[in-house]
């Protein structure tokens, strides 16, 4: 096997200083993803770090292919359990440019305001666990809060919590029950003030922002360089914004 993956832990020296490497990983499925890292140490401070993927390989192409095209729909949602439609926007997007189908605007408009749904949903889990790792668990608690009323609005216009399968090649599987509008408006007026509360809620946690403040900053040009977009390119003052810059749908 090869020394990086079989090693878990060794001493080596920089100069006079001495740097521990360890071997972090594999971590536990339930830690928001699986995966190993080889850590060269410096005291606190990271001097390389090797990551070693590929324990979540599921097959996923092999799987779809074969399927009809419908049928891989709910294949492809579980590539990422927390942004879920998503994937099925992505994978119907393409098979429909393939066929030249057109997608009527109603269903269009339905997909825009699911995918913005589930938009929220996956900042609230990746805020939520974030600062949950990082000794701030009372955010976790409020983001989860948002979240049940989220996958609550899923269940109501699709039968399901999480991989609803409400994309469907060519629109959306049904339209959407009486009262769903409603309750969605009831959680946008909602979700701004509670935004501000976890806002409140860290940036006076002095833990959390000492483990965060001036750690691995990176500008808006090397985030370019490896594709990052969306809350992230944003947070370093690049406005880009793909929903704008390269629209995707009505």
């Amino acid at each position: 096997m090869e020394e990086s993956i079989t090693l878990s832990e060794t001493t080596e020296f920089e100069g006079d200083r001495e740097l521990l490497t360890l071997n972090l990983g594999p971590h536990h499925p339930a830690t928001h993803g699986v995966l190993r890292l080889l850590v060269t140490l410096d005291g606190e401070v990271i001097r390389r770090l090797q990551p070693i993927f590929g324990y979540l390989h599921t097959g996923i192409e092999k799987t779809a292919e074969q399927k009809s095209y419908w049928k891989a729909i709910p294949v492809v949602e579980r590539m990422d359990y927390v942004s879920y439609y998503f994937n099925a926007m992505a994978y119907c997007g393409a098979v429909e440019k393939l066929l030249e189908v057109e997608v009527p605007k109603r269903a269009q408009y339905l997909r825009v305001i699911h995918l913005e749904l589930n938009r929220i949903m996956s900042h609230l889990v990746f805020l939520g666990t974030s600062a949950l790792d990082l000794g701030a668990i009372s955010v976790w608690w409020y983001c989860f809060r948002e979240r049940e009323t989220l996958l609550d609005l899923f269940e109501m216009s699709s039968g399901q919590r999480m991989h609803t399968r409400y994309f469907q090649i060519g629109g959306v599987i049904e339209d959407i029950p009486d009262g769903w509008i409603e309750q969605v408006r009831k959680f946008c007026a909602i979700m701004p003030e509670r935004a501000d509360v976890y806002g409140d809620l860290l940036n006076k946690n002095e833990i959390f922002l000492q483990r965060q403040r001036d750690v691995c900053p990176l500008p808006a040009e090397t985030l370019r360089e490896y594709g990052v977009t969306g809350p992230l390119l944003r947070a370093a003052g690049d406005p880009w914004d793909l929903r704008k810059a390269m629209p995707y749908s009505s």
